[in-house]
C-alpha cells in the first residue's frame, strides 16, 4: 500500500491496519511515528539486508593502512608515505615517506624514510590510486634541482612582496608582517 500524504490515517486503528497489510518495513513505519521523516542510520538498507559499516572520526581509516597516501600539512609540505598507524587524535605515521615539492610542472622527491604526523598539523589525507599514480603531466626532477627551483622562486616571490609593500607605505599603507599575524 503507497503512502499517501492526503490519506486519513488520524484513527489509530486505521493506521494499525494499514501497517499490518503493508509488505514493505518502510511503508509501515511511514504511517506511524517520525512519518515523513527520513530513515536513521539503524535503518538504512534494512529493506535491502545489507549492513552500514560506519565508523566514525578516525576509526574510519583503519581500513587504509598500508595503503599509499598523500598528506598536505598546514605548513603546506606535501608528504607521501605508506599509512602504517593511526590513532583517535588523527596522528599518523608513515613508511617510505618522501616529501614532494611542486615548482610549476616540475617536482622533486626528497626521501624521508619514517615520519610521525602530528593529527592538528594535517589539512588533507587521501589514498594514492597506483594505477594512475604514473600518469601525472608533471615531469620528474633531482632534488638538486627542485630546491634550486624553489630557492629561486622564492626569492622572487620575497622581492615581489618587497616592491608591493614600498608601494603602499608610498601611498600611506601598510600591510601586517606575516610573523606577527599569530600573535594576540
Amino acid at each position: 500500500m503507497p503512502y499517501s500524504s492526503s490519506s486519513p490515517l488520524s484513527d489509530g486503528g486505521l493506521a494499525a491496519a494499514a501497517a499490518a497489510s503493508s509488505s514493505c518495513p518502510a511503508e509501515a513505519s511511514a504511517s506511524g511515528p517520525g512519518a515523513g521523516q527520513p530513515p536513521s542510520r539503524a535503518d538504512a538498507g534494512a529493506g535491502s539486508g545489507a549492513k552500514m559499516n560506519y565508523m566514525p572520526g578516525t576509526a574510519s581509516l583503519i581500513q587504509d593502512i598500508d595503503k599509499k597516501h598523500l598528506v598536505l600539512l598546514r605548513d603546506g609540505r606535501t608528504l607521501i608515505g605508506y599509512l602504517r598507524s593511526i590513532d583517535q587524535f588523527a596522528n599518523l605515521v608513515l613508511h617510505q615517506t618522501v616529501e614532494r615539492i611542486h615548482v610549476g610542472k616540475k617536482y622533486g622527491d626528497i626521501p624521508r624514510g619514517i615520519f610521525v604526523v602530528r593529527g592538528e598539523n594535517v589539512v588533507l589525507l587521501g589514498e594514492i590510486d597506483l594505477e594512475k599514480e604514473s600518469d601525472t603531466p608533471l615531469q620528474q626532477v633531482s632534488i638538486e634541482e627542485i630546491l634550486e627551483i624553489q630557492r629561486v622562486e622564492q626569492q622572487t616571490k620575497q622581492e615581489s612582496e618587497k616592491l608591493k609593500a614600498q608601494a603602499l607605505k608610498e601611498r600611506g599603507l601598510s600591510i601586517p608582517r606575516a610573523d606577527t599575524l599569530d600573535e594576540y
